[in-house]
């Protein structure tokens, strides 16, 4: 009798843990977790602004120091002298009323320093007309209607000899030296002048303290520009000795 062939065994078979015999994490749970990382990041935001408020900010330069002085005609006819401004914190700037190159921005960020401080004896600003030729008195006394400042406020709307007061805004103020635009590179047949477009700071010793470019290309230079101006003038208002 033959003997059969010897059968082979079955391979072991090969199990596979399920997913289900580990731990889990329902959905209580991620909740739970994605909230705990929120109080943490929100913590950590708060406690840096309070350490950065707690911070004494860093001294205001001297740029320069203003040791000239200059006789304008202001919109209303007077004569004035800006070294009657000592003693009072001042913000000064170009002004060509039909500038297309970013003027109107700088007066609207002048007039909201105004809205805030004309009721200071010790605050004033100060327009200097780059062209003088156009921007007489009776057409600054328009224009400064035209944007919401009354007569007698503490904002001067500036004429007079163009090289004087470029001379002025140069070699006092260290603004950048405006130059005639040429013809074939104007926007329009107004576009006559390339000047400075930031604002320049003075404290009541007549002394620049800084720069503040509010009109720039980039919104968010603009905007940086603008909240440390206003935080500057509001250091020097409150504090006389700096």
């Amino acid at each position: 009798m033959n003997a059969s062939p010897p059968q082979e065994s079955a391979p072991p078979s090969i199990r596979y843990a399920s997913s289900s015999a580990g731990p889990s994490i329902g959905a209580w749970s991620w909740l739970r977790i994605m909230l705990g990382i929120g109080l943490a990041v929100a913590g950590s935001l708060y406690f840096g602004r309070v350490v950065n408020q707690s911070l004494p900010e860093p001294p205001l330069p001297v740029v320069a120091r203003i040791d000239g002085d200059l006789q304008l005609t202001e919109r209303s006819g007077q004569t004035v002298k800006l070294s009657s401004l000592r003693g009072k914190v001042t913000v000064m700037a170009c002004l060509y009323t039909v500038c297309p190159h970013g003027c109107a921005a700088v007066v609207g960020e002048m007039k909201k320093l105004h809205d805030a401080h004309h009721s200071r004896p010790d605050f004033h600003l100060v327009s200097l007309a780059v062209a003088p030729e156009r921007d007489t008195p009776q057409f600054l006394q328009a224009y400064a209607e035209g944007v919401g400042v009354k007569p007698g406020e503490p904002w001067w709307f500036v004429t007079g000899p163009q090289q004087a007061t470029w001379d002025y805004m140069t070699q006092q103020l260290l603004m950048q030296v405006p130059k005639p635009i040429p013809e074939p590179e104007r926007i329009n047949p107004l576009d006559l002048y390339e000047h400075d477009l930031r604002l320049v700071l003075v404290d009541r010793q007549g002394r620049v303290r800084g720069y503040y470019s509010v009109f720039h290309p980039q919104p968010e230079i603009a905007r940086l520009m603008t909240e440390k101006l206003g935080r500057d003038v509001q250091r020097l208002l409150d504090h006389p000795e700096l």
